[in-house]
């Protein structure tokens, strides 16, 4: 049996041609407060933009330190700066749902479908993953065209619960097995 803890604790950092995919630390906050605090990047999250670093150090104690093995920044390799972070959460034995979010200079330059494939390889090829899924929220098209990039399929629709809503919100819901990510690469 795989112990996926003991794999994602071996997996503190992650790298591509252009990115380093690494652990979230305390000194993170104020690149982290550049675009978790910008309205247009938060628009399709689950939280509300930070009004201050004071928040981003919070959010960072309490949500990504504790939840580390399953967080890593994305460090962009030329200017060494924190553009966004991803995740993966396992739903499942054998399924995970992942997702990001990434600062908006950083925005139509292919960085997600780059750190993203880099966690499909960990998942599919050291976890014992067999289903990686996502979803996001259906007028955010954006993330739509990340997850083709990935070979995902969209499945569908489903409403989510996100508490700053305060409703229900209809999210496109995509996923893709190990067979096909291997069809594809």
């Amino acid at each position: 049996m795989v112990d996926i803890n003991l794999i994602l604790a071996e997996h503190q950092t992650l790298e591509t041609e252009r990115l380093i995919l690494r652990k979230l630390q305390l000194e993170d906050a104020t690149e982290m407060f550049n675009y978790a605090s910008n309205p247009e990047v938060v628009r399709y999250t689950s939280f509300e933009p930070h009004d201050s670093v004071e928040t981003t150090k919070s959010t960072i104690a309490n949500f990504f330190l504790p939840d580390g093995l399953n967080h890593w920044g994305i460090v962009e390799k030329t200017s060494g700066q924190l553009i966004g972070e991803i995740f993966l959460n396992i739903i499942k034995e054998k399924i995970v749902e992942f997702g990001w979010i990434l600062n908006q200079n950083s925005w139509s330059k292919g960085y997600m479908p780059e750190a993203a494939r880099c966690l499909f390889e960990l998942c599919f090829n050291e976890l014992g993953i067999e289903v990686i899924q996502a979803e996001h929220l259906t007028e955010n098209s954006k993330s739509g065209r990340v997850m083709e990039k990935l070979g995902m399929k969209h499945l569908g629709k489903v409403y989510s619960y996100f508490p700053k809503f305060k409703q229900p919100i209809l999210t496109d819901y995509w996923a893709i097995t190990k067979n096909e990510y291997i069809l594809l690469h």
